[in-house]
């Protein structure tokens, strides 16, 4: 390589430098290469495998108890889904209507009615007249007068007592 050239000229001489128009192509440098001893390789790939192993070993362990698991839940939710229809069978046993009429008569002992009775309260001074006319003969004088008793008392105390009210036929208001 030429690193400089001698010009000549017949008065002087001078020294040039070359110029290049490319750059020198850089010089490969060598990979230093890494060497691990086999006995080191062997161990950690040895480590490795077990290791990959136990891993997989531990899952397939894991799902298996997983299975366990959901089956024994399976289980439990047939058995909840049996006492809920049970449940459900007996609350509408309990709601039918012979089951109430069998509680109404054994433990309340209600009967059937046998006849509707009506009572009419009118006011007795107005009605007496036309009673005296409907009342047979054998009824006593006594009697009626203690039905005008019963009457005037009842009148007397009824807006005194909340709780003794008068009895008539239309709505409640």
């Amino acid at each position: 390589m030429v690193l400089a050239r001698k010009h000549q000229a017949p008065w002087e001489e001078v020294w040039e430098e070359p110029s290049y128009t490319q750059q020198p192509a850089p010089v490969p440098r060598r990979r230093r290469r890494l060497r691990v001893h086999p006995m080191i390789l062997l161990s950690v790939m040895a480590v490795l495998l077990v290791t990959l192993t136990v891993v997989g070993i531990s899952q397939k362990v894991k799902v298996i108890e997983l299975e366990y698991s959901l089956q024994s839940l399976e289980v439990q939710l047939e058995e909840v889904r049996r006492e809920g229809q049970q449940l459900q069978l007996k609350v509408e046993q309990l709601q039918s209507l012979a089951h109430i009429e069998h509680i109404a008569r054994t433990r309340l002992g209600m009967v059937e009615p046998q006849e509707a009775k009506v009572l009419v309260l009118v006011d007795w001074d107005s009605w007496s007249g036309t009673q005296l006319a409907a009342e047979p003969e054998n009824s006593s004088m006594l009697a009626r007068e203690g039905r005008r008793l019963w009457t005037a008392l009842f009148n007397w105390l009824g807006p005194l007592l909340p709780g003794m009210g008068t009895a008539e036929a239309g709505l409640l208001r």
